[in-house]
């Protein structure tokens, strides 16, 4: 019984060398598949917000610098505007509305990075901030400010895009670098 088994054994090492010895790609080469985009990415938003006046109030801040708590943020580089991510915003601040919650995960428990992938955004990074209220552009992007974690969302350097949208009273801004391909 010892010998069969160290038989096998060999073999299955014999065959192992041998296919792996085949192999033009390293075997810890992991190429993840590409993100699943929703069955039509264009749709049609009826998103109330100035976009303008949002990267105005944004860039302001992120050129100057600014406390976000006791943390001193320097001078970032500024932000554009990626509809894409304004998507993503519109979809998540529309689902909070139509469900009533409030919450940076989604009923099927997906956070942003999920969602922005679902727009066919393949990022780098991301963030997001939420709020709920009635608010106009200024308002909104005060009270991002005000508060410490949305604070370092806005003045983080390894964001270059942004998308914003409102529904109802739910405002969703998505944060986010596009991948670097090769």
């Amino acid at each position: 019984m010892n010998s069969v088994f160290v038989r096998l054994c060999a073999g299955i090492a014999i065959v192992c060398i041998l296919m792996s010895g085949c192999s033009k790609e390293p075997l810890t080469s992991i190429i993840p598949p590409p993100p699943v985009p929703i069955e039509d990415t264009t749709f049609i938003m009826n998103n109330p917000v100035n976009k303008d006046i949002l990267l105005a109030l944004v860039n302001e801040v992120r050129a100057k610098g600014c406390n976000c708590g006791d943390t001193l943020m320097p001078p970032v580089a500024p932000i554009r505007w990626n509809t894409a991510l304004e998507r993503a915003a519109w979809l998540h601040s529309t689902d909070m509305k139509a469900y009533n919650y409030f919450s940076h995960k989604d009923r099927e428990g997906n956070n942003a990075g999920k969602r922005i992938a679902r727009m066919g955004y393949q990022w780098r990074a991301w963030g997001e901030n939420i709020a709920l209220g009635v608010l106009s552009e200024r308002t909104v992007v005060e009270g991002w400010f005000k508060s410490v974690t949305h604070c370092k969302v806005l003045m983080d350097n390894n964001f270059s895009e942004m998308g914003v949208a409102k529904v109802g009273n739910f405002w969703s801004q998505e944060m986010a670098s596009p991948k670097i391909l090769h």
